[in-house]
């Protein structure tokens, strides 16, 4: 296979994530937590395909170096890996948020869909009691969507009528106990174990995209730099600084030149 072919092939693989994301992307509703929680699970389970585009193009370089073609994708690349890189550690805060916004909002809707089914099962005992004839229980009844009536229902006496409507009345209740019951417990450790997975996920997506990102104008990763940054943190940080205080200034110039050289 010609070494050019690696390169499309890796453009073909950054279009199907363009395809996928764009799937759930629109319509915008940036303020929703379902959709953010859409979006940030499909990020996630999207991510390694394009680094397996940048694998590709990474090997391309490497078997034709002098490709001035496959050299300018692999810059273009490698900086918007950059973007993706810082996106997927900003994308975690942003997925613990979602995720425990939807879950209150998937709680609540459900508690309120039971509250009002109650409500409406009380309206119904209730009209059904101040019902003084059948066919003004059978009316009562159709305006609130409630059991349906046959010929043979209306020709009964209301007594035994009433009895048998309660009695759906009845089973009607004890399945609404029943979905009560079978809710989940609104706490956040139902949705933790997702949570810390899309976490931790988006920390090692982070990671993979910050080595091979590069900045334009940078000969190291985007990963090496950081690394280098927390090792000067390390050496000239505020607790080395508050240490090394205590050494005359003569013998901390000579320290400092000892670990220059």
């Amino acid at each position: 296979m010609p070494i050019r072919s690696l390169g499309l092939l890796a453009l073909v693989f950054v279009l199907l994530f363009a395809l996928q994301l764009a799937a759930v992307l629109f319509p915008l509703q940036l303020l929703d937590p379902a959709w953010q929680w859409r979006l940030s699970n499909a990020l996630i389970n999207a991510a390694p395909i394009p680094l397996l585009a940048l694998s590709l193009l990474l090997i391309a370089c490497h078997l034709d170096p002098s490709d001035p073609l496959l050299r300018q994708r692999q810059r273009l690349f490698r900086q918007l890996a950059v973007a993706a890189a810082l996106g997927f550690l900003l994308l975690l805060p942003l997925q613990f948020s979602a995720g425990l916004r939807q879950q209150n909002a998937v709680g609540s809707a459900q508690q309120q869909r039971i509250v009002s089914a109650e409500k409406r099962l009380a309206q119904l005992r209730q009209l059904t009691a101040q019902a003084r004839s059948t066919s003004e229980l059978n009316t009562s009844l159709l305006k609130l969507s409630g059991p349906v009536l046959s010929p043979a229902d209306l020709d009964q006496p209301l007594p035994l009528l009433k009895a048998q409507v309660n009695a759906v009345f009845d089973q009607a209740h004890i399945q609404i106990n029943r979905d009560r019951s079978a809710l989940p417990p609104a706490t956040t450790a139902t949705a933790l174990p997702e949570l810390l997975r899309n976490a931790v996920s988006c920390l090692l997506l982070a990671i993979a995209y910050g080595a091979f990102a590069r900045r334009a104008g940078s000969e190291v990763s985007l990963l090496e730099e950081g690394l280098l940054s927390l090792q000067r943190l390390r050496r000239f940080g505020p607790f080395r600084a508050r240490r090394s205080s205590s050494i005359s200034q003569a013998a901390y110039i000579r320290q400092l030149s000892g670990e220059m050289e």
